[in-house]
Order: structure tokens, then C-alpha cells, then sequence
């Protein structure tokens, strides 16, 4: 089963300053919610916590509280 996983996985690493969306995190799955965005953004990784964490930061320079993990987040090409 970890071998199947691990095949399939996108192991996504950014490094710090990589513009970055993040995935809406509370979603309610409506029938209306097809056409709206899934994502927001873009920030910028402020620090690298650890293997696949990251704090954020808004383009204006404003902390973002959360640690994000890796998986929620996918790479903004400007």
C-alpha cells in the first residue's frame, strides 16, 4: 500500500521567497462551488520549517500564522 502511495505522490519543495498559492483550507463541497476558486494566493514562503512545512507571508509582507504543509500549496508562476 506505501509502495502504490509512494508512486503516485507530487512531492512539491519550494524554497524561501518561491511565490506560492495556497488551497482554500475549510471547504464545503456545494453543488454551486464548481466554478469558484479553489485557490488563493499568491504569498511568498517565508521560512522553511522543516521537510515539506512552511510559513507564509503575503506579498506585502504581513506573517501568515499557520504552518502550511507542502500538499496545500503549489507553486505561482508570474
Amino acid at each position: 500500500m506505501a509502495r502504490f502511495y509512494n508512486r503516485k505522490v507530487i512531492v512539491r519543495q519550494f524554497k524561501e521567497i518561491d511565490p506560492v498559492l495556497r488551497l482554500f483550507k475549510a471547504r464545503k463541497p456545494k453543488k454551486q462551488d464548481k466554478l469558484n476558486p479553489k485557490w488563493e494566493g499568491p504569498y511568498k514562503i517565508r521560512r522553511v520549517i522543516g521537510p515539506g512545512t512552511y510559513e507564509l507571508e503575503e506579498l506585502s509582507g504581513k506573517s501568515i500564522k499557520h504552518i502550511w504543509h507542502g500538499i496545500y500549496l503549489k507553486r505561482y508562476y508570474t
